[in-house]
């Protein structure tokens, strides 16, 4: 995702992709056009994921932000992978001035549908790296740290491990301490200290 899109090794794959390149360079307006007003949720959901292809992502971050808001959960699916790879891009290359607001990830955190939440994290997971982006943390305290924990409670351990992560990050552990809680079965350690910071931030 260096490029600010999904790159596949596979051969056949590329060739596709590169494709969805030169398509969103040439026909932006129509793939903008049909992700704001088209009438026909998987023709949505491509154009989503297609306009996330265009040469300068700068210019369809409003409109990826905005398919996040869309009523087909296919939509906002691809329009947060597609943002998430924009995400990559804008933490490598600082200077593109690319700016992307955790607010509509962090909403999708508190979301029914598992797909939002699962694209969510991982792109909170994104503009969180490294220590990046404290005020996206500071957010998901006061809107969604009550979800975050649910999360990562799950059973099913690869939809809970990367809002787990999250959360270290929420309590300010390092990764790799909240890796070594995961490894140890202690799961409760990290959510108490998360529950704490957040009480902590709202007085």
């Amino acid at each position: 995702m260096t490029a600010g899109h999904a790159i596949m090794a596979d051969p056949a794959a590329r060739a596709i992709q590169e494709k969805f390149i030169d398509f969103a360079a040439a026909h932006l307006d129509l793939l903008r056009d049909e992700l704001r007003t088209g009438s026909v949720p998987d023709e949505r959901a491509v154009a989503a994921m297609v306009i996330g292809y265009a040469p300068r992502k700068l210019e369809v971050v409003n409109d990826l932000q905005f398919a996040i808001d869309d009523p087909d959960e296919a939509v906002r699916a691809n329009a947060m992978k597609s943002l998430t790879a924009v995400a990559v891009l804008a933490h490598q290359q600082p200077g593109f001035g690319i700016k992307i607001a955790p607010t509509w990830f962090v909403e999708m955190l508190n979301s029914v549908v598992l797909s939002d939440r699962a694209e969510a994290t991982k792109a909170l997971l994104t503009l969180t790296d490294n220590a990046a982006n404290p005020a996206a943390l500071d957010l998901v305290r006061e809107r969604a740290l009550g979800s975050l924990v649910e999360m990562s409670r799950w059973k099913t351990l690869r939809y809970a491990l990367p809002p787990f992560l999250l959360l270290g990050r929420v309590a300010g552990i390092s990764d790799t301490q909240t890796h070594q809680s995961w490894e140890k079965g202690d799961r409760e350690a990290v959510i108490q200290k998360a529950e704490t910071a957040g009480k902590t931030r709202k007085r």
